[in-house]
């Protein structure tokens, strides 16, 4: 009985000690934004601004990465993201485009003064990245694709400018009906509760029941003496 416990003992041990290295290794979760139509601009495309999305994740030390996405409309199947542009006020640095994109979707840009058009005075462009020439929208963001950029930055700095409006993504929406195109502004609120990784779930998980069979082994042991 008591090689038995020796064995329990050592699995919980192991599982512990997974779970928080597990807690310690896993990246910060992905902290969720939307977009909305600018106030006094063309209002072509305001029915279809909750299909812009983007997320932003702890990348590493001292390293964010923007998720920007297009789940697309039935109204509006064509459109496309051609531009994305980012009024950082010097929170980010090091752009680097094209990270885990989903799609086929290919962008090229960096450090720039583009204006964000209907973006006005309220929007200083400091990067900008567009879509690579191609075959019509071939490398835009349509519908169920996405963008990644990168940079360096501290995330919870970068986090805490988004939710007070002080760090801005702006988007150029084209291929609305009827050819039209829009632009969108990235709203200053976010979702910031971050839900535990898989990895973390699991490990955790493994540890609270190999506890709950080590409790359980010893009691039958207890009885047993």
């Amino acid at each position: 009985m008591k090689s038995s416990l020796n064995l329990v003992k050592s699995i919980l041990a192991v599982a512990s000690f997974a779970a928080l290295s597990a807690v310690s290794a896993a990246p910060a979760s992905a902290v969720g934004f939307s977009f909305g139509n600018i106030f006094g601009g063309d209002t072509v495309g305001d029915a279809y601004q909750n299909s812009f999305t983007f997320d932003v994740t702890e990348n590493g030390l001292n390293s964010v990465l923007f998720n920007i996405s297009n789940s697309g409309n039935a109204a509006a199947s064509s459109m496309f993201i051609g531009k994305v542009l980012f009024d950082d006020n010097g929170y980010l640095s090091n752009a680097v485009a094209n990270i885990n994109n989903t799609g086929n979707v290919a962008f090229t840009g960096g450090a720039s003064s583009d204006q964000l058009p209907q973006g006005g005075t309220g929007f200083t462009t400091d990067y900008a990245f567009t879509r690579n020439n191609g075959a019509g929208n071939q490398y835009a963001v349509q519908g169920s694709e996405s963008l990644g950029v990168s940079f360096t930055g501290n995330y919870n700095n970068v986090i805490s400018a988004l939710n007070s409006g002080s760090l801005k993504l702006g988007l150029h929406v084209q291929a609305l009906p009827g050819g039209a195109s829009d632009s969108y502004l990235s709203s200053s609120s976010g979702n910031t509760e971050n839900t535990p990784e898989p990895l973390t779930m699991l490990a955790a998980g493994a540890a609270v029941g190999f506890g709950g069979m080590f409790k359980k082994q010893r009691a039958q042991a207890q009885k047993a003496e």
